[in-house]
């Protein structure tokens, strides 16, 4: 049977039972007076998470050029036990499986959620991903917690980019997942000395908690050192899903993230991972596009143990990001457009006007 919780259009479900207070919707009706202005009303909500509102609000203003709002709510006096259990969102990502590694005496339940990174009318694609959550679950004796929410892709509402929205949006979930609960871990996209304006954030996770249910940002170690440990455990790096991309392939091997883990796994000596294709090429890394949240993850590749032209070519890539130029190609003609394009931006400079206030 499914279950499901609702609200302005926007809904969460489950085969497992919700929780059906509205105290889920919190983060989201926050989030979305914060960015467009509005005033809130929060409704019954715990009163610690009341007393975490106005940080919450004053990191969102400071993130996002943001608006003083008055939010109206009123506290609840029924404030319910914590559940047993602890859970971690669960992508099949090189985060996440690190922290189910970290803290696999302590992790019962891995919580899955379909329409975060892949629309809900991907259903063939999540039944690949569901499928390999399951294998993991199996593997490391663990339930797993299969969500359905239109948070992302499917409500016309969002209130800012996804970016700056899905530590909110995980919150939400695990609210509503309340009743298999009492502590929720997040895994860290960011490591502590890179972090930047992010929806999950290490000031911002802990704040969602409430009487009965404490989310937690687990840690900042760097991809390479999450990855570090996680060579140890070929499981792991069979069932590794790290890209977004919408193919029939489970990691196309093509995009930059699936190309940065590979680069990574190579620097640390796995020369071949079942879980991607053997497609790595010094050629496919300079084609890459990065972008600022990336940058310092592609820096950390470059370590004494990554091949020489495998090396060259991440450099490569790092410079024309940083020098604003188009990805390398290899092909003359593309060599050429690339140089020409330096050039124009480098006269768009000069005769750019010079504030000398």
């Amino acid at each position: 049977m499914t279950n499901r919780v609702a609200d302005q259009g926007i809904w969460i479900e489950s085969d497992l039972p919700l929780d059906g207070a509205l105290q889920w919707t919190v983060p989201l009706l926050l989030v979305k007076a914060v960015t467009q202005g509005d005033a809130a009303n929060l409704g019954s909500i715990s009163p610690r998470l009341a007393g975490n509102l106005e940080t919450i609000c004053d990191i969102y203003a400071a993130w996002i050029p943001g608006r003083e709002i008055p939010l109206r709510y009123e506290l609840s006096h029924n404030a319910s036990a914590p559940a047993g259990g602890v859970s971690l969102f669960f992508s099949g990502g090189v985060d996440s499986f690190y922290s189910l590694v970290k803290h696999r005496d302590e992790v019962e339940n891995l919580v899955l959620v379909h329409g975060f990174d892949v629309p809900l009318a991907d259903r063939e694609a999540f039944a690949r991903v569901e499928a390999q959550a399951s294998d993991v679950a199996r593997f490391f004796n663990k339930r797993l917690i299969v969500a359905r929410t239109n948070l992302h892709w499917d409500h016309p509402s969002i209130p800012c980019s996804w970016e700056m929205y899905h530590g909110a949006a995980m919150a939400a979930v695990a609210y509503a997942l309340a009743p298999h609960h009492g502590k929720v871990y997040i895994a860290p996209s960011y490591s502590y000395a890179n972090l930047q304006p992010w929806g999950s954030h290490p000031l911002l996770d802990p704040l969602w908690s409430t009487e009965a249910l404490q989310i937690v940002h687990d840690g900042g170690e760097t991809r390479m050192e999450k990855l570090r440990l996680l060579v140890s455990h070929p499981e792991v790096l069979a069932r590794l899903r790290v890209c977004w991309q919408q193919t029939d392939a489970y990691n196309c091997g093509l995009c930059e993230k699936c190309v940065r883990t590979m680069v990574a796994l190579r620097a640390l000596g796995v020369n071949r991972c079942a879980a991607f294709p053997d497609a790595l090429t010094p050629k496919l890394i300079r084609q890459q596009t990065l972008n600022c949240h990336v940058l310092h993850m592609w820096q950390e590749l470059l370590c004494p143990g990554l091949e020489p032209d495998l090396y060259a070519a991440v450099q490569s890539a790092i410079h024309s990001s940083q020098a604003g130029l188009p990805p390398r190609t290899g092909t003359m003609t593309r060599e050429v457009k690339r140089w020409l394009y330096a050039a124009r931006n480098c006269g768009r400079a000069l005769i750019s006007p010079i504030n000398l206030s």
